[in-house]
């Protein structure tokens, strides 16, 4: 009896030296295609079988290699998948429960102090445990969440008196809102564009470089706060033409680019932009020239700008719409073990 335990258990230890000897290479070239680290353990597991591997014996019968649809629900792909899981767990810990795409980075102001605000941009909520879950992409606050929750490393919400605490409840569910409507309504636009896709993809980066730079709370980086924001419109507004007439102008000046798509049915105000200042004001205080702009006007111009976007974003013909929908999901074939020695590959 251990002899017959003990070969599958062989069996196991060698495919597992092996998936390690060609996971740094399998892993450089991912790294160097910028594939996301959370999303590179499915793609280097079938990587490893398209590359490394010709065929599979389980027990005494030796398989053919499949298409990536069929084989990715095997029980022995469910096997390699846990050893590449386990050399990306040993290789980069913490760091892998990151995902950058799951949530967003925004602030607030809490006593005047600029307050990091993490927005999750999706929901999960299980509905079979171990086997299915309900996946939603919100578009706003919904009504049964907090996003007082959602900051980090507050001053004391309690101590503040009742009309403040409103204020700043109001102003994390909007910024929260804008911040995931800008997310759902970014997916599914159509026709498919590069170029349209290539400045919409900036966006959200450009918003959370603002937030990060007002968190530093330091007079110096505020300029930079102010042009992130300000090139975050900018974008919008390009991608906007791109996706409307095929081309877009090449200026900073947001009226311009505003009037250039303003017949194309923009459901952004146009009035919203006269909260800014003007491109060549920001332009210089990039450099320190000028009055440099204060928390409240860097505050003032996140909170405009992100509502201006989110109007720009929502005028976009999609070819579906997921704001608001929720999907339940099967627990992936390829993340649990088969239970049985004899589902063993080799």
């Amino acid at each position: 009896m251990a002899e017959q335990i003990a070969e599958p258990v062989k069996q196991a230890d060698k495919l597992a030296e092996y998936i390690g000897n060609v996971m740094p290479y399998i892993d450089t070239r991912l790294a160097h295609s910028d594939s996301p680290l959370a999303q590179r353990l499915l793609v280097a597991a079938t990587m490893f079988v398209d590359e490394f591997t010709t065929a599979i014996r389980v027990g005494d019968k030796v398989q053919e290699i499949p298409s990536h649809t069929d084989y990715v629900v095997t029980p022995w792909f469910a096997i390699i998948y846990h050893h590449v899981e386990n050399w990306y767990r040993e290789h980069y810990g913490d760091a892998l429960r990151d995902n950058p795409s799951g949530s967003a980075h925004g602030y607030v102001l809490v006593r005047w102090l600029p307050v990091e605000m993490i927005v999750p941009l999706t929901r999960s909520r299980v509905e079979t445990p171990g086997e299915s879950a309900w996946l939603s992409f919100p578009k706003e606050v919904e009504s049964d969440e907090n996003p007082l929750e959602w900051l980090v490393k507050s001053p004391n919400i309690a101590a503040l008196d009742k009309d403040d605490r409103e204020s700043l409840s109001q102003d994390a569910a909007e910024i929260a809102a804008a911040l995931r409507s800008i997310r759902v309504n970014s997916m599914g636009i159509e026709p498919s564009d590069e170029t349209v896709h290539g400045l919409m993809d900036g966006i959200a980066g450009e918003f959370e470089a603002a937030a990060q730079k007002a968190i530093r709370n330091e007079a110096a980086g505020r300029p930079a706060a102010l042009w992130s924001i300000h090139l975050a419109i900018e974008r919008a507004l390009k991608a906007f033409a791109q996706h409307k007439t095929g081309k877009f102008r090449e200026t900073h000046n947001l009226f311009r680019l505003f009037d250039d798509v303003a017949a194309h049915g923009i459901a952004a105000d146009r009035n919203s932009l006269k909260r800014f200042r003007r491109e060549s004001e920001v332009i210089d205080n990039r450099y320190g020239l000028g009055d440099a702009p204060t928390v409240h006007e860097v505050f003032a111009a996140y909170k405009t700008g992100l509502t201006f976007v989110s109007s720009v974003v929502q005028s976009f013909k999609r070819k579906i719409s997921i704001g608001g929908a929720s999907f339940l999901l099967r627990k992936p074939p390829w993340t649990s073990l088969p239970p049985t020695k004899e589902e063993t590959p080799s």
